[in-house]
């Protein structure tokens, strides 16, 4: 017996003996030869970390909706995606509520977090562990599919190191992430009369205000990340259960095709949680119209009215309900239509109610900042916004799909982004052997035309309204349509029977042609921006932002350095995320129109913004430079009197020919 007991003895203490040897000898190897520099050590702990609580807020959103929506008609997949986009949009309009009351502070904010992840705990972590379902569901079996995952997978970790190296982004940079910051400045969400931007529904940006909060700018752009993961998820989900699994991957491919859509998943804008939101809407809208359920047409008021909270113009879903709802009802009484449209737009007005509120409390105009002079936005500010000249012509009317896919570039004029090829090409095609589809695919891909279609109408309306209305990005929420009629329109290639050409195969070929471009340019925007080096410390955060943004880093810089009590007004620079609190932008590009327009002396000028408390002056002078040029609405002696105002100045500091910043001390 004892002797039994000392041979166990024995083997264990070998055991351990053999571990403590393999451990200490390890140990002492790496206290020699480093694996990680303490800084790259840092920067991966503080990446993970960030990643960490974005998916932590994802996955208590993903709880939250399983336990408000506990089922619906979509595959798994698709209904994780559902529910998460449903909890996402609770959560903000909570976090909206909380932070405007009891504030937003580190303490608290990791509180809630803490709370709210103990009390979904369970439904939190059933929805986290769902998705094993992905590998299973979205597992390729064709060469073709392999390929577009594989490019799927480049853009996503592309994106993904994007998004963990410091935000550089235009609209991030001017109010994104600027109002979030301001946010936990205040310690409170309070109204901010210095960005016109304040008023536009922030259902995201409340979002990324609490993954700011909890861990850093970074991890509210991760956030952003993930969201436009879920919309890629629930959109592959949908339609595989609808078409089938290529035509599933090749709509994804489509969407990814875009340089816009592919770069945004890192830039923490609106425009993914707006495809989110379009395809809850559409497939909500669709199970209501299979099955009658009342409860399914609520929820599609819902979340049009949580995508009209990420953007006013995703207000397109409303409209584009309505036409579906008097449509489906066409046969029925009109007192059953106006019933259905009225339970459609209750709903719709509740969802999107707390933006409306938030902006009538402070400032008396719901719609602040458009529409009525309220708040910070003068009538002089109003009609220059709103005023601008139309862009294209009636060729923009006739061809719009055509030319926002050819003429659209990102950051361009017009249209502004770049959506690739595919959706147009492909989706155009959806029609092609319809009488070969069985009646499930018919009746969903009737509505999907019928959405798309009523989409199509609004946009043109829209775009000739005003210049900045033509934007495709502001549509982005009907972009899971065009994307699912790019499935159909691949598969529909099946059904054309050409002798001895497989039409299908040949197209296979064009599509990954078109889709590996985009791989290939996010992929390597992504190494030459050097994204990969600043999340491994190869290169500090400042480098990074010079090297990115150029002198515009190096003033952010200098403004930093000023004394505490320093107040910079900048006029023709829009960004301040860098420079805030010291810095007060000039966001919509009008601060020197309105205030000529205003005080026409420079002198008067010069003494409101002493009286303001501003004590220094930023100038751009490319950016005035490029206004002078294209901005007709100024007068010769606006100029004149710009130049006199600044030659009164004492010059403090001069960055190239770029910026300029004075003094305005007396």
């Amino acid at each position: 017996m004892s002797k039994t007991i000392l041979q166990k003895s024995a083997k264990y203490l070998i055991l351990i003996g053999t571990l403590l040897w393999i451990v200490l000898v390890i140990a002492a190897y790496y206290l020699v030869h480093k694996p990680l520099l303490p800084s790259q050590a840092f920067n991966l702990a503080l990446a993970f970390g960030q990643f960490v609580v974005a998916v932590g807020l994802v996955s208590i959103g993903g709880g939250l909706g399983s336990y408000l929506l506990p089922d619906n008609n979509l595959n798994p997949l698709g209904r994780l995606a559902l529910q998460a986009a449903f909890g996402l949009g609770v959560l903000s309009i909570g976090f909206l509520i909380v932070g405007s009351t009891l504030g937003v502070n580190p303490v608290l904010m990791w509180g809630i977090f803490l709370l709210l992840g103990g009390f979904f705990w369970r439904s939190a972590w059933r929805w986290l562990k769902s998705w094993k379902e992905l590998l299973l569901r979205c597992y390729p079996t064709s060469r073709l599919e392999w390929a577009i995952a594989l490019g799927v997978g480049v853009i996503l970790l592309s994106t993904l190191t994007k998004a963990l190296a410091p935000p550089t982004k235009f609209d991030t940079l001017v109010y994104h992430l600027s109002l979030p910051q301001a946010y936990l400045e205040a310690g409170r969400i309070v109204y901010v009369p210095w960005l016109f931007y304040w008023g536009m529904p922030q259902i995201t940006e409340m979002l990324f205000t609490w993954a700011l909060t909890l861990a850093g700018k970074e991890a509210a752009i991760v956030l952003g990340w993930l969201i436009g993961l879920l919309a890629l998820v629930g959109l592959f989900a949908y339609t595989k259960q609808r078409l089938g699994a290529r035509p599933a991957w090749v709509a994804i491919a489509a969407l990814l095709a875009g340089f816009t859509t592919a770069e945004s998943l890192a830039w923490g804008y609106v425009g993914w949680m707006s495809i989110l939101y379009g395809w809850s809407f559409l497939v909500v809208l669709e199970c209501w119209i299979s099955n009658g359920r009342r409860r399914d047409l609520l929820l599609a008021g819902i979340f049009a009215g949580l995508a009209l909270g990420t953007k006013y113009t995703n207000g397109v879903l409303f409209l584009v309900g309505v036409g579906v709802i008097v449509w489906v009802c066409r046969e029925k009484s009109l007192w059953e239509i106006l019933k259905n449209i009225l339970r459609f737009g209750v709903v719709f007005l509740v969802a999107s109610l707390p933006w409306l509120i938030k902006n009538f409390l402070a400032t008396g105009n719901p719609a602040y900042p458009l529409l009525l002079p309220s708040g910070g936005v003068n009538q002089i500010r109003l009609t220059k916004y709103q005023g601008q000249a139309l862009w294209g012509d009636w060729r923009d009317v006739i061809f719009l799909p055509f030319r926002a896919t050819v003429y659209g570039l990102e950051g361009g004029a017009g249209y502004s982004a770049s959506v690739g090829p595919l959706l147009l090409t492909l989706g155009a095609l959806a029609w092609v052997g319809w009488k070969n589809r069985s009646d499930e695919q018919r009746s969903a891909l009737r509505i999907i035309h019928m959405v798309a279609g009523l989409g199509l109408l609004v946009w043109i309306a829209a775009a000739r309204f005003s210049g900045f209305l033509i934007q495709s990005r502001l549509y982005f929420s009907l972009f899971p349509v065009f994307a699912i009629l790019a499935g159909a329109g691949f598969d529909a290639l099946r059904y054309i029977k050409l002798p001895k050409i497989r039409l299908q195969r040949i197209v296979s070929v064009l599509v990954l042609l078109v889709f590996f471009f985009n791989v290939f340019n996010v992929s390597v925007n992504a190494l030459k921006q050097g994204t990969l080096q600043n999340v491994l410390a190869l290169q500090s955060d400042h480098d990074y932002l010079v090297t990115n943004l150029g002198w515009y880093a190096v003033v952010m810089k200098s403004i930093r350095d000023l004394p505490p009590d320093a107040r910079v007004l900048m006029l023709w620079e829009t960004r301040s995320l860098y420079c805030a609190p010291k810095c007060f932008p000039d966001e919509i590009l009008d601060r020197w129109y309105n205030d000529i327009t205003l005080m026409q002396s420079s002198e008067v000028i010069l003494q409101s913004w002493r009286d303001a408390g501003y004590t220094h002056l930023l100038y751009y002078r490319l950016g005035a430079d490029y206004i002078r040029r294209k901005d007709t609405v100024y007068q010769s002696s606006d100029w004149q009197t710009l130049e006199i105002l600044l030659s009164s100045l004492s010059q403090t500091d001069e960055f190239g020919d770029v910026y300029v910043l004075y003094s305005l001390d007396s």
